[in-house]
């Protein structure tokens, strides 16, 4: 309990560091947000009502105060270019971008774990040398790369698969053109992980499967499927879920690139459009979202450890 209090505590001062430095970002943005709210031609009067509306005045420490209980209450500001609040918006990117983040995860462990277990158990064999190759091969090629080939190959030679996802329905709406459209999107995105996953996965398995433990569990007849999943692929999952964790980073940068893309309107295209338009409110709340989601992330992949290995949690106490 001591351990989760002090974790839980590390995330709180983590969160509170991120979210300071995400309104910094708009802080030492170029330009007065009041003017380019209130236009060109608007009077000082009117500059000053909207200055006050916009919580601009005050000390550093005082607006960031404002800004983090307007945060804390789901307020992330109104967009200085279409007038609509910060929230609404990325409440309607939002889920785009973590369906294609979750299907790509999905799709690389599917791929990844299997073959990882499969070529453990057949260290040196003709699938272990092939899957090496392969993985080493997909490590080189850059996503936005292989998204490219995948849209020609897929959409437009064969014409099985959409090029683009502008208009994708919701999954309870219509699961099969949903899935559909985000299908070579998460490919892309799920390639990557797949080399880093199967790679790391054998190399644990392949030293897990030389511990006293596992050689005790053969030598008591135990079955190799049993000994596989039962005592090697526990403990040799500990760097696989720490990668995970990690990725989620790499996930989000991702998922920015393969968004444009394949025009899918998530939080990278917001996040582009901001730019470009000089949207700093918008900009700002999609890189605390991202921030303080990555910070969440790791810190159930370190409180997953325990449960995976309960030497960690006997060890804790």
């Amino acid at each position: 309990m001591n351990r989760f209090r002090q974790r839980l505590a590390r995330l709180a001062i983590v969160v509170v560091i991120v979210s300071f430095f995400s309104f910094i970002l708009l802080d030492a943005a170029p330009g007065d947000r009041a003017v380019q709210k209130a236009g060109l031609n608007a009077t000082p009067e009117v500059v000053d009502e909207i200055r006050e509306e916009l919580g601009l005045n005050g000390n550093l420490v005082a607006r960031y105060g404002r800004w983090v209980g307007d945060a804390a209450q789901g307020d992330l500001g109104d967009s200085l270019v279409s007038g609509r609040s910060t929230s609404s918006l990325i409440r309607t990117a939002l889920p785009k971008t973590l369906e294609l983040m979750v299907l790509a995860q999905i799709m690389a462990l599917g791929v990844s774990v299997p073959a990882a277990i499969y070529a453990a158990r057949h260290q040196g064999g003709l699938v272990d040398r092939i899957t090496s190759a392969i993985a080493f091969g997909l490590l080189a090629l850059p996503a936005f790369v292989l998204g490219i080939y995948l849209s020609f190959l897929f959409a437009v030679k064969w014409d099985l698969l959409p090029a683009v996802a502008t208009d994708i329905p919701g999954f309870n709406d219509d699961p099969i053109e949903n899935l559909r459209q985000m299908f070579l999107p998460s490919v892309t995105l799920a390639t990557g992980l797949v080399a880093a996953y199967l790679r790391l996965l054998r190399s644990d398995l392949l030293d897990t499967l030389q511990q006293d433990f596992v050689l005790l569990a053969e030598a008591r007849g135990f079955t190799e499927r049993r000994i596989m999943w039962r005592y090697a692929f526990r403990p040799a999952s500990l760097s696989l879920l720490t990668a995970i964790g990690l990725n989620t980073g790499g996930l989000i940068g991702g998922a920015l690139i393969i968004e444009l893309l394949f025009a899918i309107p998530g939080m990278g295209r917001l996040a582009i459009t901001a730019i470009f338009s000089e949207d700093y409110v918008v900009l700002q709340g999609v890189v605390l979202l991202f921030s303080v989601g990555f910070v969440a992330v790791n810190f159930i992949v370190d409180a997953l450890y325990a449960v995976v290995d309960p030497r960690i949690r006997h060890g804790a106490r």
